[in-house]
């Protein structure tokens, strides 16, 4: 009887633990700060969102993820309650990253988050230990403009470690309103076209870190 529950208690424990220790496990933030062009005030508008889902939208969500993932529903379900322009780049990053990791990391972490700080190494350790994340990614500004020559962004973004320690990624990116076709496909000339493909520059650089730097994962 003695062996019996110990060996269930240990079969407990081993998945109490790779349940906490997701490998890798990421919180994406939403940015800490949205500009946009007065000539974009009311496209930006149409992003704005603070409500509640109606529980059939919570329900869309928890069946999208499946039963192995409730706590990235609910995370999601508070994340979209409350969403601007700048936002929908991090719920496709959220989407993204998960979408690849699911191919090869079935045990994968992945949610977002509104989580305001003021970028600092310090700020983004709170947040990964208060997600139990070893890699948060936090966006410090986006911007989208308006000219003769169409719509454009430049973003800002940050990867950090908590194994280490480091903000190991810091850079600006740009984008177009151009339609990259393939994954990110939208159409060409709107703004989901600037997001879509500032997401995808992020993601490729990300990813690309994660796949080349396996010491830094937990």
């Amino acid at each position: 009887m003695k062996k019996l529950l110990l060996t269930i208690s240990l079969i407990y424990s081993l998945t109490c633990f790779s349940q906490e220790n997701r490998v890798p496990s990421i919180v994406v933030l939403s940015p800490q700060e949205t500009v946009t062009d007065k000539g974009l005030d009311s496209i930006a508008k149409m992003y704005e969102r603070e409500q509640k889902l109606t529980e059939e939208h919570k329900q869309r969500v928890r069946e999208s993820n499946g039963e192995n993932f409730e706590l990235k529903s609910e995370k999601e379900i508070l994340f979209m309650e409350k969403m601007d322009l700048g936002s929908q780049i991090t719920f496709g990053l959220n989407f993204y990253f998960s979408y690849k990791l699911f191919e090869y990391h079935e045990n994968h972490m992945v949610y977002p988050a509104h989580e305001a700080n003021n970028s600092t190494k310090s700020e983004l350790k709170k947040i990964a230990e208060k997600h139990n994340m070893n890699w948060v990614v936090n966006i410090p500004k986006v911007e989208f403009s308006k000219n003769e020559n169409g719509m454009s962004g430049e973003i800002r973004y940050q990867l950090y470690n908590l194994k280490f320690d480091e903000i190991v990624l810091d850079e600006k990116l740009n984008a177009d309103d151009q339609n990259p076709g393939f994954t990110f496909a939208c159409e060409s000339g709107t703004i989901n076209c600037v997001t879509n493909n500032l997401t995808s520059a992020i993601s490729n650089e990300v990813l690309g870190f994660l796949n080349k730097n396996r010491k830094y994962w937990r």
